[in-house]
């Protein structure tokens, strides 16, 4: 009678495929990054717009297929203090907004800011109650993620090629044209790449996929070098390194040979055949070994990071409101956000919510980290390459735009929410004796 119904129409695993599916899609879609880049401000705006869309599409989806939400009851129920810490923030956030010194609430970029806010705290929710309640293909959605970032990375090399002429990798975050198509805003190609690298973890420890998995990490890599972002390189070094350390007894050393021998042939390979050209890579090294001044080191980050303090005066407790950096006299005219997203929070939202929302992260990496330490690492190899992908981006988000942009928060949200369920089997979540 069991096997019948999992080939019902409305079965539970059905439900549960049916909406894994439609999460992948939605992962997919937002990878490629489809749009102009003829603005900057105009391809933020639209993108987040369409991503908050997605969001909600999956969300009713959810409450079409299960006719409920979320379960709040238990989650009340076992996780109080965190409700009501997030409970705090919201307002904390909402007020910040109606209160900002630097826009009126009827702002509608500040509007959208907080309507984005919102919108990813609830997405996780949803995705938290979904994950713990069923059973999910993760490597579905992973390979969502790995796919659309292979399918940007091609695109890339065709713009290499194509329009040699845009001189592509020097200007990765900058370029401009009406022939592009395909994740042509490439600000934040340097964090899908990191978060790609993060999920592609998880095959390294299954049998099939193990050389594929190494392939696809040194591919990517290479990738990365030659985009030339340096948070990003630093985010996923430290993350494998710190895989390495935890997993050496998983990790064979012959493993480890193939994997440096693909990466070191493939980085020769790509640079005699001029397949790519690593000099922004060199440049971008070049600044660091030879950077004056600290501010120079960080390619100006010092003058974006006091602005915000600057900014803050007076304002300490609440903020200057969601998205206020925008709105900010002195801020450089191509500069939308503080590029630190402790800053960034610090900014919107001030010292409350800032320090809510911490409390909140702690606990989050917290219970994960007791759920998942001492368990197999087979059974584990989704939690963690869930694991490592907040560890990259928060790394790189310390000089980038990692909560800032709407692309990585949705990634972040679904890492997030595998990282702090059990992984023994669906429905069993319960609360963690810390």
């Amino acid at each position: 009678m069991k096997h019948k119904n999992l080939f019902l129409p409305l079965s539970e695993s059905r439900k549960s495929f049916l909406l894994a599916t439609m999460l992948s899609a939605i992962l997919f879609w937002i990878g490629l990054g489809v749009g102009s880049n003829l603005s900057d401000t105009s391809f933020w705006i639209n993108s987040t717009w369409q991503t908050v869309k997605l969001e909600w599409l999956f969300m009713l989806a959810y409450i079409v297929l299960y006719q409920k939400l979320p379960s709040l009851k238990k989650f009340w129920k076992n996780y109080r203090f965190v409700t009501l810490l997030s409970v705090l923030w919201l307002t904390v956030v909402v007020s910040s907004y109606l209160l900002s010194p630097v826009y009126s609430w009827q702002n509608p970029l500040a509007s959208m800011r907080l309507a984005e806010t919102v919108t990813h705290f609830l997405f996780f929710l949803f995705l938290w109650d979904f994950f713990a309640q069923n059973t999910v293909s993760y490597r579905m959605i992973f390979a969502a993620v790995i796919l659309s970032t292979l399918v940007v990375m091609g695109y890339f090399i065709y713009i290499h090629f194509a329009f040699p002429h845009l001189e592509a990798e020097k200007h990765v975050f900058s370029m401009r044209s009406d022939k592009l198509i395909l994740n042509t805003h490439l600000h934040r190609i340097g964090y899908q790449v990191e978060t790609a690298i993060g999920f592609a973890v998880a095959f390294l420890f299954m049998k099939k996929t193990k050389y594929f998995s190494l392939f696809l990490i040194g591919s990517l890599f290479v990738f990365l070098l030659w985009l030339g972002g340096r948070a990003a390189i630093l985010g996923s070094i430290i993350t494998l390194l710190i895989c390495l350390f935890y997993f050496r007894k998983n990790i064979s050393g012959k493993t480890l040979i193939w994997f440096g021998a693909f990466s070191i042939l493939s980085l020769s390979a790509t640079t005699y055949f001029h397949l790519i050209n690593l000099d922004y890579f060199f440049h971008a090294l070049n600044k660091t070994f030879q950077a004056g001044s600290l501010d120079h080191l960080l390619t100006g980050r010092l003058e974006v990071w006091s602005l915000v303090l600057k900014e803050l005066q007076g304002h300490w407790l609440l903020g200057t409101g969601p998205q206020s950096y925008f709105f900010y006299l002195h801020r450089h005219t191509d500069v939308v956000h503080a590029h630190n997203f402790i800053l960034q929070m610090l900014g919107e939202w001030g010292i409350v919510g800032t320090a809510l929302f911490a409390i909140l992260l702690y606990r989050a990496v917290r219970y994960g980290v007791l759920l998942h330490l001492h368990k197999p690492v087979s059974a584990e190899k989704y939690h963690i390459a869930a694991g490592l992908v907040l560890l990259s981006l928060s790394i790189t988000g310390l000089f980038g735009g990692i909560y800032f942009f709407v692309q990585t928060s949705v990634y972040l949200a679904v890492a997030f929410a595998l990282w702090v369920i059990p992984s023994d089997s669906a429905g069993n979540l319960h609360p963690v004796k810390e």
